[in-house]
């Protein structure tokens, strides 16, 4: 009976650290919006030491029609994806902060059906606390949380995503 307990415990904390896996990657200034350099998987630590060491004041306004630079941490298993990027110049940039999610919509110009699609809001600041916050936010699954303190921000751009 207790060997039993302790599997059934071992288990579910198995499944439970599979199903929270993170993975990120980088695009760099000027990168084309499908070009990203797959850097598997991503801790909190690990993002914070790839986000502070990240060249953002030298990337920044870099982007000759493609992207700035924009560090992205996925998880698969709840359909969200949270990244950050800038905008500005190496004299002056803001973080900006998205996230993808899934969004139920009314198709047709909000008369049709509703439909699940996929959602991007970003938000702006200039604080890299603000940065660091939100993704341990994320990468502790405190996902309602994250979305109260993400509200808090001004927002930057909100639309359907493209991918």
């Amino acid at each position: 009976m207790r060997n039993s307990i302790i599997l059934i415990i071992l288990l579910t904390w198995t499944i439970n650290v599979v199903a929270n896996t993170f993975t990120y990657d980088i695009q760099k200034a000027g990168y084309d919006f499908k070009q990203y350099d797959l850097k598997g998987e991503a801790t909190y630590p690990l993002f914070v030491k790839e986000f502070r060491a990240y060249p953002w004041k030298d990337q920044v306004g870099l982007s000759n029609e493609g992207t700035e630079p924009t560090i992205s941490v996925k998880n698969k298993t709840v359909g969200t994806d949270l990244f950050v990027s800038v905008v500005g110049n190496a004299g002056e940039f803001a973080y900006l902060i998205g996230i993808v999610k899934p969004k139920k919509i009314k198709s047709f110009f909000g008369l049709g059906k509703m439909k699940e699609v996929r959602w991007v809001t970003i938000y702006v600041t200039e604080k890299s606390s603000d940065v660091e916050d939100t993704f341990n936010l994320f990468f502790n699954m405190q996902l309602n949380k994250l979305d109260a303190n993400l509200k808090e921000l001004p927002i930057f751009l909100e639309q359907e995503a493209a991918n």
